[in-house]
């Protein structure tokens, strides 16, 4: 019982810490079009993915954007929003799956060293939500932006899909970089 409302709390505290996140939005116009913003929202389902299971993160995911179309909709038909989850989803199931796998293999799985273990499962993530997200703008998010014709929507695949593939990249070296202080708060927690 101890541990469930340790989860519960923990999932709540990752939830509004990804809603709070998604406002430090940034364009990054040397490299993409402005409407194109890499947010950190991702970072913190990533590491409830990674400590507890891939389920907590999808929640995380879920809510964190449900929240965000709520209260604070910029996007048409929550066409943002919707393309954050799958790209949230695409990214982060392969690396929780593999943590999943490694914590039921070994005992020692939260080593720096086992990190480097990760980095294929980073590697499918960018790939994975990349192609997912093509997917996904070409038949939802574009045609909530009003652009049906098909030659518009390749080239909105075309341009975009840099954009995925440079924020998986900036999420994956973030999360190598807070892996270590955040591995002995996760350890802690459910001990």
């Amino acid at each position: 019982m101890k541990n469930n409302l340790r989860l519960l709390t923990l999932i709540s505290m990752m939830i509004a810490l990804s809603y709070m996140l998604m406002f430090f939005e940034f364009p990054i116009p040397a490299l993409f079009p402005a409407y194109l913003k890499i947010d950190p929202s991702d970072i913190p389902s990533l590491f409830i993915g990674i400590f507890v299971g891939p389920v907590p993160a999808i929640i995380v995911e879920l809510i964190k954007n449900l929240l965000h179309g709520i209260f604070s909709p910029k996007d048409p038909n929550f066409s943002g929003e919707i393309a954050n989850f799958f790209y949230g989803l695409g990214f982060i199931l392969p690396v929780s799956i593999f943590a999943w796998l490694l914590r039921n293999r070994f005992k020692q799985w939260t080593t720096s060293k086992a990190l480097l273990r990760f980095l294929p499962s980073f590697i499918l993530g960018t790939i994975l939500a990349t192609i997912v997200m093509g997917f996904v703008n070409y038949y939802f998010a574009f045609p909530l932006y009003g652009m049906t014709d098909h030659a518009v929507k390749i080239a909105g695949i075309i341009s975009v899909t840099p954009f995925n593939l440079f924020k998986g990249t900036l999420i994956t070296i973030a999360a190598f970089t807070l892996y270590t202080p955040l591995k002995t708060l996760f350890t802690r927690y459910f001990k």
